[in-house]
């Protein structure tokens, strides 16, 4: 054999049958079905106490703002996920369920701004958070006033506790329905006058259309870190257990990723030495300031806070008392006052590439509803009144909200417009945050 030939044999394919055969490194498994899971018995779920004994076993100390988001939205026990815990017979009251006034008033506030920019048809009127849903009936009411049909408008909810869902859909809806899992939204409905309804568990799944955005007692539950400063620095409050098996509270020795993410200019300026911050809450400030500027729309923002001057405000609340966050974890409401000057930092940006917008306030609630004339509507309602003791209980509730011992100066209210709105609120301030001429 010559050597070409030699060369040829040598790299020709060699076969060995078996030997060589392929042989899958898998196993085929069907998916299941997503929409025949179901959620473990409640009876066998473990309490929150015990998640988060086994959460600080296996990771150490949770930060608060963990601590919260075990406590506000585990799945089988979190502290909205399983009840109604808002009016007389919950642990805290809002606004709306006080007097119909505040909603009506909202509902004028964001027709009469709206005029300045547009028709406001057709309109998304979408809201964080929304509880009993009475404000949106209050607004509703309004709007009927000015000439809304029910192919006008659609409602948007984004409410991530099924029982609220429910809740909030028995007061709104004639017929409502869960969805399939292919769509956004995981609730539908119509109510009697034949406006759409749809519930999200995410702000970011709402369609970007123009929209009114209502945030009433919203941020104040989303979870929050604690940092104290000390003589190394800024470091992180976080909640570890006893030798008891308490909970209790413990200073970080070192930096965490959250101090050196979080704690910086401008959040951390001035001479604080205490300081809370929500990264959720920023986020989504700057979604709702983003979403306002390129689709048109007004965000409306109220909430008991600050404008930067607290620092430890974090605590709970339990048959409208305030009580001990560690204790008793899943049932008690837990909140911390908003600062309003980070939701002003992350809402607002200097016009460029990205989008921003026009953010005023925040001012007092007294002053936002004397503003808008809440007194004339007062009025209105004390005259049509059956009886001396309807009077006196309108009067006290409208009391309740502009004393300022009570909500009138906790409360407070901020707003973000358009960018392209800036020149004309020159023109036309802003009603609620300027003192009319």
């Amino acid at each position: 054999m010559n050597s070409r030939n030699l060369f040829r044999a040598l790299t020709k394919p060699l076969f060995i049958h078996n030997m060589c055969k392929r042989q899958k490194g898998y196993k085929v498994v069907k998916r299941p079905d997503p929409s025949t899971l179901k959620m473990p018995n409640l009876a066998d779920a473990p309490s929150i106490m015990d998640i988060i004994k086994e959460k600080v076993r296996l990771n150490g100390p949770l930060t608060v703002a963990e601590y919260m988001n075990i406590v506000i939205t585990n799945p089988t026990e979190g502290y909205y996920m399983k009840k109604d815990v808002i009016g007389e017979t919950g642990d805290f009251i809002t606004s709306p369920e006080i007097s119909q006034l505040f909603g009506e008033i909202l509902g004028v506030w964001f027709y009469a701004e709206t005029q300045k920019m547009c028709s406001g048809k057709p309109l998304q009127i979408v809201e964080l958070g929304p509880g009993k849903a009475t404000l949106l009936i209050d607004i509703l009411r309004v709007l009927n006033r000015y000439g809304y049909k029910a192919n006008d408008l659609s409602l948007h909810l984004v409410e991530i506790s099924s029982t609220m869902q429910l809740l909030q859909a028995n007061r709104l809806c004639v017929t409502h329905k869960e969805t399939g899992l292919e769509l956004p939204y995981n609730h539908e409905g119509e109510t009697a006058s034949g406006i759409k309804v749809y519930w999200y568990n995410d702000l970011k799944k709402v369609p970007n259309n123009f929209s009114w955005y209502i945030a009433h007692e919203f941020f104040d539950v989303l979870p929050i870190h604690k940092f104290e400063k000390t003589e190394k620095g800024w470091r992180e409050i976080l909640i570890d257990l006893d030798a008891n098996g308490k909970l209790q509270y413990r200073i970080a020795a070192n930096e965490t990723q959250s101090v050196k993410v979080l704690v910086r200019p401008p959040l951390d300026a001035g001479d604080r030495m205490e300081l809370e911050i929500s990264p959720r809450a920023l986020g989504i400030a700057r979604q709702l300031a983003n979403r306002v500027d390129q689709h048109g729309g007004l965000a409306l923002i109220a909430d008991y806070g600050h404008n930067g001057e607290k620092g430890d405000t974090f605590r709970a609340f339990h048959k409208h008392k305030v009580v001990d966050p560690l204790e008793n974890p899943g049932e008690a409401d837990l909140t911390a006052d908003v600062d309003f000057s980070q939701l002003r930092i992350s809402g607002s940006m200097t016009p460029g590439e990205e989008n921003y917008a026009v953010v005023v306030g925040p001012v007092k609630q007294i002053e936002f509803l004397e503003r808008m004339q809440a007194g004339v509507r007062l009025q209105v309602l004390i005259d049509n009144a059956k009886s001396d003791e309807e009077k006196e209980k309108i009067k006290a509730a409208y009391e309740m909200l502009v004393d300022p011992k009570k909500m009138g100066e906790r409360f407070k209210f901020m707003a973000f417009y358009p960018s392209a709105m800036a020149p004309i609120l020159q023109k036309f301030p802003p009603l609620g945050f300027s003192t009319p001429k």
